[in-house]
């Protein structure tokens, strides 16, 4: 169940009842989505109710956005097509086309072909198939009763070509079209596979995924795969979160002189370990490869080129990466996530991302040498979180600056001296460099950074129109850059092949990143379903059962909402949970009834976005005491309801004070002013939220929350 505005939920308030159950709900989270099957709607409040369940999604973009697929009021567009329960096929044709004259294809099969050897014997291996010049076309799918929601990538869908336990298979010159799911899936046990000359396209899904999510045992690997000279346009139509080639934990493998394009996610990805746990996955190339048009403001956090976790070896050299957006962060060109380690990323060439065209999140030892970045719309070289050993070496680099700032996460980051700058070369046409990380030039390089490296005019033949060659006394060939054929990247052979792949795409769509609206709620939990979470909360790793709807003794109502601490539970914060509340300046109500065991511990706070944020307001009920920082308020009654109220300004007209009123059991408010925030430089309200800082088995209930302006600017 979700709740969406009156508004918003209007264009299926209407559906019929016989078919409201076929209509597909797309909730859009950071990098992935979700699909369900819509079991009622009310539209008096805007809430949908789910046949599996919500799916719940930690989300790091400041909004969600959904659309509704499957319903004959949607028909509104040429090339629109409807199905009916009752078999009628509605259609809006296209300009010049006539419906008794166009063919229409009703896909059958799920799977088009699936080779099924067992690795763990020699015997039923599947050895020597060879499949030239054919076409692959129109596949069938169904979404479940209960809708779907994968993870990351889409990883555990199925696809249309499903292999296990194969050696020596060739797929030449052939076509995959018109898909639900990926096209092709080499996964248990595979090895010497080759996909070459062959044209992926209108994919549900994804392209080629290549081995499996679990870290496979010996028997089990998948090695020496080879995606080349491929095209793989326009994926991810019914799975968005899909991606063009992804190699989960295979070794050996090789992507070069494809052209990937059209994806609202990544294009490739490499690895599938979060962290530094050793795996299988090494020694990956992809090359020469053309990767553009990504993103399109749908999804965030993508790439053209992510990886994840150890694998040495693995090297990205010779890719031209261009045009890539995102709805809300991470539009970025070469991507190494977490535990990222052992990557060469060289002679590449990223241009007009909305992100960076470098970003490493964490990870170690990684190597960006001889590459161009240019144009990053917000940024063009990230370094989000600095751990205790080598991060990766950045030299003999170009990076031309757009409107984004140079080096980016948060400025401190760059003052671990755990980044290894040399040989490069920056500069931006038409005005000077504002800054490096929050410092001048020279502050930089005192700080010991980029000591080797110049600001100073690359001397690109023409970069403005796509010529990235350098004139012979470019600064940068003294610092050692050494030129690269940008063009190489992308398909070879016959004319005809390549201008398939040059086909054109419309401007690149960069995520509006809409103002987020400051949060407004009033939640007595009474329409969440027992045992369940709160319904506009965001809880981030919370073991189950620590924080659930209840209807043991509410303060109004029939329900209301249970946390459940005990000496086991960590981090010692948990449970928690908060709301982000997008509240830049105004006069702030918060109000919510507590009743809290003896034993137990909470924490109610506000705070700021900054890097470390910053606390305005805080409450602590514990200890037989309700507190600030310092001070006693109140006793506390334990397992009896108290009823809280607080305020607070931001923005223009704060003093960094704060009051609060509070409602013991029979009696009148009793009201505390000119509280001192916590950090008084906290200027606007990003997040409110409850902790439990205690280890003893107890419980606490909360119960009428309401989040509010009551004064806006």
């Amino acid at each position: 169940m979700i709740q969406v505005t009156p508004a918003d939920a209007k264009p299926i308030a209407a559906v019929s009842p016989g078919e409201l159950n076929d209509v597909n709900v797309v909730v859009l989270h950071s990098w992935n989505e979700t699909r369900h099957r819509v079991e009622a709607v009310r539209g008096e409040d805007g809430t949908l109710q789910f046949t599996g369940g919500s799916r719940e999604f930690f989300s790091l973009e400041p909004f969600h956005r959904m659309y509704f697929e499957g319903m004959l009021s949607a028909l509104d567009q040429p090339g629109e097509w409807f199905l009916g329960r009752d078999g009628t096929v509605h259609y809006k044709p296209l300009p010049g086309e006539k419906p008794e004259t166009a063919e229409a294809w009703s896909p059958v099969a799920e799977q088009w072909l699936v080779i099924k050897g067992d690795p763990t014997k020699d015997e039923t291996l599947v050895r020597d198939l060879h499949f030239r010049g054919l076409s692959f076309e129109h596949q069938s799918y169904t979404l479940p009763p209960g809708g779907v929601g994968y993870s990351q990538a889409v990883a555990a869908l199925g696809a249309a070509i499903e292999a296990d336990g194969a050696r020596n298979v060739t797929f030449e010159k052939c076509s995959f079209q018109h898909t639900m799911t990926s096209a092709l899936w080499f996964r248990r046990g595979c090895r010497d596979i080759t996909v070459r000359d062959c044209l992926l396209t209108d994919l549900g899904a994804g392209g080629v995924k290549i081995s499996d999510t679990a870290v496979p045992k010996e028997r089990d690997h998948t090695s020496h795969v080879i995606v080349e000279n491929c095209i793989i346009h326009s994926g991810g139509r019914y799975f968005p979160s899909a991606i063009g080639v992804l190699i989960f934990h295979g070794s050996d493998c090789t992507v070069r002189h494809c052209d990937i394009a059209d994806f609202f996610y990544s294009a490739i990805s490499i690895g599938w370990t979060w962290g530094y746990k050793p795996t299988p996955c090494a020694r990956n190339v992809v090359e020469n490869c053309r990767l553009h048009h990504l993103g399109w403001g749908v999804l965030s956090d993508l790439a053209a080129v992510y990886t994840l976790g150890p694998q040495p070896g693995t090297v990205i050299r010779g890719c031209h990466m261009h045009d890539i957006g995102c709805a809300s962060y991470g539009g970025w060109a070469m991507y190494n996530d977490e535990g990222s380690t052992g990557i060469v990323w060289e002679n590449n060439l990223t241009h007009d991302t909305q992100s960076a065209g470098y970003h490493q999140h964490y990870g170690r030892g990684n190597i960006v040498r001889n590459n161009i970045i240019a144009r990053g719309a917000e940024e063009h070289v990230r370094w989000s979180k600095p751990e205790e050993f080598f991060a990766f070496a950045f030299e003999r680099n170009i990076v031309l600056v757009g409107d984004g700032r140079l080096f980016m996460h948060v400025d401190k980051n760059w003052d671990t001296g755990r980044v290894f700058l040399s040989g490069n070369t920056y500069w931006k046409p038409g005005g000077e460099i504002a800054e490096f990380a929050g410092k001048s030039w020279a502050a930089w390089q005192f700080m010991g950074r980029d000591n080797t490296s110049v600001v100073a005019d690359p001397l690109f033949v023409d970069a403005a129109k796509g010529d990235w060659t350098l004139r012979p006394e470019s600064p940068a060939l003294k610092l050692g850059f050494v030129p690269f054929d940008w063009k190489k990247a992308g398909v070879t052979g016959n004319e005809a092949w390549r201008k398939l792949a040059a086909r054109e795409f419309p401007p690149m769509t960069y995520g509006l990143k809409p103002k987020p609206k400051p949060l407004t709620l009033q939640d007595g939990f009474d329409d969440t379903p027992v045992g369940s979470k709160p319904a506009r909360a965001r809880i981030h790793k919370s073991r189950p059962g620590l924080i659930a709807v209840t209807a043991e003794k509410p303060s109004k109502g029939p329900h209301c909402l249970q946390l459940n601490d005990g000496p086991d539970v960590e981090p010692a914060f948990e449970p928690h949970f908060f709301y982000v509340t997008n509240v830049e300046a105004g006069a702030v109500r918060v109000a919510f009834d507590v009743r809290a065991q003896a034993a137990y511990e909470l924490v109610h706070e506000w705070r700021d976005d900054a890097q470390p944020y910053r606390t305005g307001p805080m409450l602590t009920f514990a200890k037989g005491a309700i507190s600030i920082p310092g001070r006693k308020l109140l006793d506390l009654p334990a397992d009896t309801w108290v009823h809280v109220e607080v305020n607070a300004r931001f923005g223009a007209g704060s003093d960094g004070t704060w009051s609060c009123a509070i409602t013991l059991p029979g009696g009148q408010p009793q009201r505390f002013e000119g509280l001192k925030f916590l950090k008084p430089t906290m200027t606007a309200l990003k997040w409110i939220g409850f902790a439990s800082n205690g280890k003893a088995a107890a419980k606490c209930w909360l119960d009428e929350l309401e989040i509010g302006l009551t004064a806006p600017e």
